[in-house]
């Protein structure tokens, strides 16, 4: 299966940990918020394609509330591969929010479309925060169970 438009574009040429310094690159200029990305263990072999488009979708999503909602000077991204899964983690020092409030379709689309991603592909959106205190987001997907069987993930990045 072939991705198609500009993300697509991005993540098969680039691969997902320079795609993502690109976004937060964008986001740095567009918002003139700080901010942070580190990646660990995906230097060996790419991630399904399924898993790489949501992970960067989730980022770019959850950096867009960062910088229209949180009221934050920094962010930080951290994406770590480990024991078959992908976790990516985004972080501010914002105004922070209710969790039980968030993610709701009619409140928070970006929430909600976050944590749809996520369990679109067996996953699972986390929310920490509270007013005051910024906004943690902890998203795992599964690698295994998003891999066809007998389908070999991509060689790794050039």
């Amino acid at each position: 299966m072939q991705r198609r438009g500009w993300i697509g574009i991005r993540l098969d040429d680039l691969g997902l940990p320079a795609a993502l310094e690109r976004c937060a690159a964008d986001c740095r200029r567009r918002y003139a918020l700080e901010i942070d990305v580190a990646t660990h263990g995906l230097d060996a072999e790419r991630l399904p394609p399924a898993v790489e488009t949501a992970v960067y979708r989730i980022v770019q999503e959850a950096l867009t509330n960062v910088a229209r909602h949180a009221q934050a000077g920094t962010a930080s991204v951290m994406i770590e591969r480990r024991d078959g899964a992908v976790r990516a983690i985004v972080e501010d020092d914002g105004r922070g929010f209710d969790p039980e409030a968030a993610g709701k379709a009619e409140q928070r689309l970006g929430l909600y479309g976050i944590r749809e991603r996520a369990e679109l592909l067996g996953g699972r959106l986390t929310i920490e925060s509270e007013p005051g205190r910024g906004a943690s987001l902890f998203v795992e997907i599964p690698i295994s169970d998003t891999l066809d069987p007998g389908a070999k993930a991509s060689p790794a990045y050039a």
